[in-house]
């Protein structure tokens, strides 16, 4: 089983570029059980398909933050 989670970014560093897109992708992408990762700087937004027996959202938040950025669990 999958779940999709979306994240909105929050602390100071925000993503500007594709740059910081692929960031995210590739840091996330690295976590085992994370299937699918769409970054989006001009909304701030980032979706992602994870299985979650395998991991959790706070696992994966704190991949963000490894990142460089801070991310809470979005309502949309």
């Amino acid at each position: 089983m999958v779940i999709k989670i979306d994240f909105t970014v929050i602390g100071e560093e925000k993503m500007h570029c594709a740059g910081c897109e692929s960031r995210v992708r590739l840091a996330l992408s690295r976590l085992a059980g994370v299937q699918e990762v769409l970054a989006n700087a001009k909304t701030q937004h980032i979706a992602v398909v994870i299985n979650p027996d395998q991991v959790t959202t706070e696992e994966v938040q704190a991949q963000l933050k490894d990142a460089g950025f801070e991310a809470a669990v979005s309502t949309l």
